[in-house]
């Protein structure tokens, strides 16, 4: 089977011949036909089985499609990335890492969403901590702060955000440093806030 007929098989939903598609090819070429086929709109039903058949190859490989994902046009295929990459455990907080300075701010704000969703809470916690001063785009900002939030943390993770919304005093940021802060147990409002009262 050919991949324009691999593909006919994905638009079309055919679950049984896309499952005996991948049992007749090699990994690199099922690594070359997921990145492929998942550029193109799917049905949920199939974008859930080729996910599952991204999390059975090796760590390195599946992590490169998942990272191809967030430069697709599909919006699906970029929320089955951010979905899948805690599978792949120490491998993506390595992969994500080094994509957070993505020249793409898409890109860069779906690495943040894909590390906040990792179980490595302290690793994770430090490099978004590190990234937020030198982020430039403001809805990625917005969700470094709203994942230093919510993944908790201590007072380096605090004095991070209020660094940041002194730094900006922008109202948005300021409004989620502050929901963040209460989130770490810092109540205490941020800077320009205190100034505003």
């Amino acid at each position: 089977m050919d991949y324009k007929q691999f593909r006919f098989y994905c638009q079309t939903g055919n679950l049984g011949m896309i499952r005996d598609f991948f049992q007749d090819i090699s990994h690199e070429e099922k690594e070359q036909y997921l990145c492929n086929v998942l550029q193109t709109p799917l049905r949920s039903d199939v974008l859930e089985y080729l996910g599952t058949e991204i999390t059975r190859l090796p760590p390195e490989k599946g992590t490169a499609i998942l990272i191809e994902l967030f430069y697709s046009e599909e919006a699906a295929a970029r929320n089955l990335a951010v979905e899948l990459f805690p599978v792949f455990g120490r491998t993506s907080l390595k992969v994500l890492q080094n994509h957070l300075n993505d020249m793409d701010p898409d890109v860069r704000l779906f690495v943040v969403q894909s590390l906040s969703g990792l179980p490595f809470k302290d690793e994770v916690n430090e490099l978004l901590s590190k990234h937020l001063p030198i982020e430039k785009e403001l809805n990625i900002i917005v969700a470094i702060i709203e994942a230093l939030g919510d993944l908790g943390g201590g007072a380096a993770e605090a004095e991070a955000i209020r660094s940041v919304t002194d730094q900006l005093a922008h109202p948005y940021i300021e409004f989620v440093g502050q929901r963040a802060l209460r989130r770490l147990g810092d109540d205490q409002p941020v800077r320009a806030v205190e100034d505003q009262l």
